[in-house]
């Protein structure tokens, strides 16, 4: 395996970066990987990583269920439960911040989110780089999904919503691709990204534990302000942030199997609430959050 260097900040640009913590790959390869961070932003992002020719293999598995639809498990089914809810707190946040209905999902898996969009009359279009969700998608939806590579054919103004659900972490040409979101909105379009947060109450839990470090498949691990920074830097400018309440849960979850080798449902339930309660009490540190930005 070739791993790749990152020598200075994604963000900032900065050369000064330290090693944060070192953290496992829970579900393909069990190898460990090391986490940076910029003492200069704060940025953590994960260095070094394996090539974009050679992270495919990292999603090469049933346990990654983010593109599956099997429901065996507990985690598994609660995770497919908790999509049917999640699926319309979307689809309301979509609405109420968006000036039109017309849409792109980058990263759309199997096009539930789009399939939920389509019955409320949006006009719906996703991408999908992965070959067997993006034919699944097609084939319960009728919807174009496309290539990654057809993100440079949409022409500026395309579209008055963008989403990215969990997908921005995953993505390498991070610049070039918030570049391209900003040409294809148009002028009151709207970006909505949601990731998992660094600073939540679960993540300073369970550190090299914390199952959204989702190591090497996340190159990327976000806080409020560095996801701020970022997408001001490219024109974009946040009107709201809300929370993914059901995170802390699914999340703790699998947390508590990578850091006892079994699963202690009690414990996870228990400090999906603390992390939620934590959140609300506090600064909205919640689990994982949805950034919605607008151009500026």
């Amino acid at each position: 395996m070739n791993l790749e260097f990152v020598s200075r900040c994604v963000i900032c640009d900065s050369e000064d970066l330290t090693d944060y913590l070192k953290s496992k790959d829970h579900f393909v390869s069990g190898e460990m990987f090391t986490i940076s961070r910029c003492k200069h932003c704060g940025f953590v992002f994960t260095n070094p990583r394996p090539t974009l020719k050679e992270i495919t293999p990292y999603y090469d598995s049933d346990a990654y269920i983010s593109h599956s639809k099997t429901s065996a498990g507990l985690i598994n089914r609660l995770f497919h439960l908790s999509r049917i809810y999640t699926l319309s707190y979307k689809k309301r946040i979509v609405s109420t911040y968006s000036t039109g209905r017309s849409i792109l999902d980058y990263g759309c898996g199997t096009g539930d989110f789009l399939g939920a969009m389509q019955k409320s009359k949006w006009n719906c279009s996703g991408i999908e780089p992965n070959t067997t969700a993006r034919t699944e998608a097609e084939q319960n939806y009728n919807f174009k999904i496309f290539e990654e590579s057809a993100l440079s054919d949409f022409s500026p103004g395309s579209f008055n919503a963008i989403t990215l659900w969990h997908v921005m972490e995953h993505i390498y040409p991070l610049k070039e691709r918030i570049r391209k979101f900003h040409e294809i909105l148009d002028e009151k379009g709207t970006l909505f990204v949601a990731v998992p947060n660094m600073r939540s109450f679960d993540a300073k839990y369970y550190q090299k534990y914390w199952a959204a470090l989702d190591v090497p498949r996340h190159i990327y691990h976000f806080t409020p302000d560095t996801i701020k920074q970022l997408m001001n830097t490219f024109g974009f400018e946040h009107v709201k942030t809300r929370p993914m309440i059901l995170d802390a849960f699914y999340i703790s979850m699998l947390s508590e199997k990578y850091k006892n080798g079994k699963p202690k449902n009690l414990n996870a339930v228990l400090n999906g609430f603390r992390s939620n309660i934590s959140a609300r009490m506090g600064q909205g540190n919640y689990s994982s959050l949805i950034y919605i930005f607008k151009k500026s």
